[in-house]
């Protein structure tokens, strides 16, 4: 049985509406206050609240403002016997969901009104519902497509080092077989690395702050992601190796975050949010003539700024709209990225947030705030 909460000026109307509601099979509640009426919202949660526009310490205005702040507020009806076109404005431009004037034909008609209301917010609860559902197959979808496209491959190529071992050839020096075994490993020890992402992305406990230096921080990042790109590209485009390795040298990286203090942060996701951003500009800056990458820190309002700034191929509207998404790689293609979307996530995980601007051919800046 839904509750109905009445909010009246007047005792003698309050028992009135509630007693047609009730015979229309609703449970009611009343009162004859802005604050009470807020106070049993938030108390017993009623599924529709049916509010008079001039209340004894306010207007049915002001409750409505104050249940639009509630995570769910319940729907609001305004009833009023003054008929004023200019409270009906305001009351639907404040999320009403309807108004209705008082004529000596109200009570009779209330619990119609009350009916379409409550229909409507079981529709659109489907609906909603219908939707999450939707969106939690489409990013189950693109979950089990990033991880068969990313791990498939590097187990591949795991076995495949694994099997280019051969015992039984007395012309296979062990030196040949050791380099086979290290590459193995190191397609091993990327698939726990990629692992180890996403378990940062979906942890709620971001873990244990500790003191910090970012121009460190973000040198180590930067050594790793050069490495990490020259492996990738050897293993996977080896005739581009040396023409990328040469990009990569020309590449000027320059950490203007020397004197930024020593901060407490949590090392690992600064560590982690360092990486996939040095690694997105690294990437982005092998196509330009002069390759430069950017890295810039302050401490302002209480939190740590970090800002990366490269001359790389920039994104289109579109792919700079949806980069902080889960799995969007801002090279093009869904499913297949992590980067960008897992800065978002580490930094919203510590209430920060991320500012994004980029223009194709000129470049892309990421800035990250993170509070101290």
């Amino acid at each position: 049985m839904s509750l109905i909460l009445i909010v009246e000026d007047g005792q003698a109307m309050a028992e009135a509406a509630a007693g047609a509601l009730q015979a229309a099979g609703y449970e009611t509640a009343a009162c004859l206050t802005v604050a009470d009426g807020f106070s049993m919202c938030q108390e017993r949660r009623p599924a529709l609240v049916i509010a008079e526009y001039y209340i004894n310490d306010g207007c049915g205005l002001d409750l409505l403002e104050k249940l639009n702040k509630l995570e769910s507020p319940p729907p609001l009806i305004i009833a009023t016997g003054c008929g004023q076109e200019e409270a009906a404005v305001r009351a639907l431009a404040l999320g009403a969901w309807d108004y209705c004037v008082k004529t000596e034909k109200y009570l009779e008609q209330l619990p119609g009104l009350a009916d379409r209301c409550l229909a409507d917010q079981a529709a659109k609860k489907a609906a909603l519902e219908k939707e999450t559902l939707s969106r939690r197959l489409e990013a189950q979808n693109e979950l089990a497509g990033w991880l068969a496209h990313n791990f498939k491959n590097i187990l591949a190529a795991s076995i495949g080092y694994l099997n280019l071992i051969d015992f039984h050839n007395p012309d296979q020096s062990p030196d040949k077989r050791q380099e086979y075994l290290d590459d193995s490993r190191n397609s091993q020890e990327s698939a726990i690395h990629l692992l180890e992402q996403l378990i940062r992305m979906t942890e709620a406990d971001a873990g244990e702050a500790e003191r910090i230096i970012v121009a460190e921080a973000a040198d180590a990042a930067w050594e790793l992601v050069t490495s990490k790109v020259l492996y990738s590209v050897q293993h996977n485009s080896p005739e581009r190796l040396e023409a990328v390795r040469d990009k990569v040298e020309k590449t000027v990286f320059l950490n203007s975050a020397r004197r930024v203090e020593p901060v407490n942060m949590v090392a690992a996701d600064v560590d982690s949010i360092l990486e996939a951003i040095l690694q997105n500009a690294l990437e982005a800056v092998l196509s330009a003539e002069e390759p430069r990458v950017l890295v810039l820190g302050e401490i302002t309002g209480g939190a740590l700024e970090i800002t990366v700034k490269d001359n790389g191929r920039g994104m289109s509207e579109n792919v700079l709209k949806h980069a902080l998404e889960p799995l969007f790689s801002t090279k093009g293609e869904v499913g297949v990225g992590l980067s960008l979307s897992l800065v978002g996530s580490l930094v919203m995980r510590h209430g920060g947030d991320v500012q994004l601007k980029s223009t194709l051919g000129v470049g892309t800046t990421v800035k990250v705030r993170l509070p101290l």
